[in-house]
């Protein structure tokens, strides 16, 4: 499937499973308030449950949003935009349909909340997106123009943050530049049979000038020693499935 296409088809699902999950949940509250029939939340309840199963797989699909598309950064706040938006339709639908003015004031009230928090979730992501664009930019130009050196590890540690079966790194190493030795710090992604260690080395593009030290981007080095105790990774939290 095209991942433009599944990145939609996931979000909505998410989004459609908090407009569910709302709804039901302030139906049935409004149920249990206006009647004593325990059978009254029944036609909401199994909605509800629906929805929040919807809820759960969206969000858990959408961590894995950044190898469909090259927009998104590798942890983003779409899922949690979808679901604010969904939450907000969810209550507002509750609002409009429901036959009880105290929970259609508490629906609005909860409609409005989420609004508010989907205008703020939908800036960051906006600001997340524009970010991951001008690195993308960033790394071209350095894959291009600049040139790779070899640095030496000096600091390696997991951060116990896993995608796609891959381990996040944060990595500090140091390079020889015109002015002297300089250390950077900086994340990679690798598999764990490949992950950086103190005395190994990595590979780095930096500016074809050396005008900026710190403009670098990070990769392992086929021919650096490896972790000798690669297994010790493990205790992090294991890596998923590919949604």
């Amino acid at each position: 499937m095209n991942g433009s296409i599944k990145l939609v088809a996931t979000t909505s699902v998410a989004a459609l499973g908090a407009v569910t999950a709302s709804w039901a949940a302030l139906s049935v509250i409004a149920a249990i308030i206006t009647t004593n029939d325990s059978g009254a939340i029944v036609p909401y309840a199994i909605p509800g449950v629906l929805g929040l199963i919807a809820m759960a797989w969206g969000s858990r699909a959408l961590a894995h949003a950044n190898e469909w598309v090259d927009d998104l950064p590798v942890k983003s706040y779409l899922a949690a935009t979808a679901m604010l938006a969904g939450t907000a339709m969810g209550a507002l639908a509750a609002m409009l349909l429901l036959d009880h003015l105290p929970m259609q004031v508490v629906s609005g009230v909860v409609a409005a909340a989420a609004v508010v928090l989907t205008i703020v979730y939908l800036s960051r992501l906006r600001a997340e997106i524009r970010g991951t664009r001008i690195e993308r930019v960033r790394i071209a130009r350095l894959r291009d123009h600049g040139r790779r050196v070899r640095a030496e590890v000096v600091e390696a540690a997991s951060t116990e943050v896993w995608v796609g079966g891959m381990l996040l790194f944060e990595v500090t190493a140091e390079y020889e530049t015109r002015s002297g030795l300089h250390r950077v710090q900086e994340r990679v992604f690798t598999t764990i049979n490949d992950a950086p260690t103190v005395g190994g080395t990595v590979l780095l593009w930096v500016t074809a000038d050396g005008s900026n030290p710190t403009d670098v981007l990070m990769e392992t080095d086929p021919g650096s020693i490896r972790h000798p105790e690669p297994s010790e990774f493990l205790t992090a939290p294991a890596p998923t499935e590919d949604a």
